[in-house]
């Protein structure tokens, strides 16, 4: 019976040894159990084309980020003091793997990126009798199909040139008219400018800049009337709108009778 009890305390010392072998291994190297989180699981893309997430963790973590087709889309990086923002530069699903300084403990935490959508509902400056309401903007990295090309004529040429994968702003508005006389859009023309002062032309639209009004070319506004269109803008070439602008040559009436000069209505 005691050769027994030998066998079965051995066997508890090798388990106790196992056991608190595994939890000393899944340490760091300064014996702190490791720990990782980001600040979201999920994030949206802001104006300027890019997501940023904040990894917190033990000190001397490193990491990489990889796809939903698990590539690797950065390296192995450094934290610092355990901390570190992580830059996504599209939307989609990724991973980062947080790995302790003794790479003996790795941790995968999941986060998602949507594409930017807000709701500004706000005024620009006036020109002449017009003023815009931005209502709001939502930015695409789009793919070149029949299904994503605006549903315009006008603009079938330059989708032709646009690269496989294109950058797309659809901006809602309110466009308002507080003269005595109303303002045929038919005549009068209004284009977007991004915040780097690229026109994105709905007359003459190029894969570097055009635009598509759902306003333009319709009937007139009538005097104190507002109305409710959307302008898609693409390129080829990233860009924003912080501060968008719409562009008037000159506001005209019925029969292309003058209104007022034009100018540049501003998003401040």
């Amino acid at each position: 019976m005691k050769k027994y009890w030998k066998w079965l305390v051995l066997i508890l010392v090798i388990i106790v040894a196992i056991v608190a072998g595994m939890i000393f291994y899944r340490r760091d190297s300064n014996g702190k159990p490791f720990k990782a989180s980001l600040n979201h699981s999920k994030v949206m893309m802001t104006p300027d084309w890019y997501a940023k997430v904040t990894l917190t963790a033990n000190k001397g973590t490193t990491y990489e980020v990889k796809n939903s087709k698990n590539k690797v889309v950065q390296g192995k990086s450094e934290t610092k003091n355990g901390r570190a923002e992580i830059r996504l530069n599209d939307t989609g699903n990724y991973t980062v793997i947080a790995k302790s300084d003794n790479g003996h403990v790795s941790k995968k935490l999941p986060v998602k990126v949507n594409h930017y959508k807000a709701t500004p509902n706000k005024w620009t400056s006036s020109v002449g009798p017009l003023r815009f309401k931005i209502t709001s903007v939502e930015y695409q990295k789009m793919k070149k199909s029949e299904a994503n090309k605006p549903d315009n004529s006008g603009i079938d040429e330059a989708y032709k040139e646009l690269n496989n994968h294109y950058y797309q702003v659809k901006i809602n508005y309110l466009v308002k008219n507080s003269s005595k006389k109303a303002v045929n859009p038919q005549y009068t023309i209004w284009m977007p400018e991004d915040d780097d002062g690229q026109e994105f032309s709905t007359e003459t639209p190029s894969p570097d800049g055009g635009a598509v009004d759902t306003i333009i070319g319709t009937e007139a506004i009538n005097p104190g009337n507002s109305r409710s269109g959307s302008v898609t803008m693409l390129s080829n070439h990233k860009f924003t709108v912080k501060h968008l602008k719409f562009s008037i040559e000159e506001v005209l009436g019925n029969e292309g009778k003058h209104i007022s000069k034009g100018g540049v209505a501003e998003l401040k």
